[in-house]
């Protein structure tokens, strides 16, 4: 069994998505987290299902919304360390 840890970035990264999400219309915010929220059980369930991206890392596409999950897996850990719009250019 795996577990999910959160780093900081990516708690920041889906505050971000969910505020700009429920900003654009009430509901949609909560709609995105159930999103990530699933894509995060199926990492949790079977991380090597999603593309390799490097050595360490992998990344999962959200359904219905342009958004990638960044993930590393060590030993039964699973550190999500980023969740980045596809159509933004990454912070520097």
């Amino acid at each position: 069994m795996f577990v999910l840890k959160l780093q900081k970035q990516a708690v920041l990264d889906i505050t971000d998505g969910y505020i700009w999400y429920e900003d654009a219309k009430e509901g949609l915010g909560d709609e995105f987290l159930l999103e990530v929220n699933k894509g995060l059980k199926k990492a949790e369930q079977n991380p090597i299902l999603f593309s390799a991206i490097s050595e360490h890392f992998r990344k999962l596409k959200v359904s219905r919304f342009p958004y990638l999950v960044l993930y590393e897996i060590e030993e039964n850990f699973i550190f999500i360390t980023s969740i980045w719009h596809t159509s933004r250019k990454p912070k520097e």
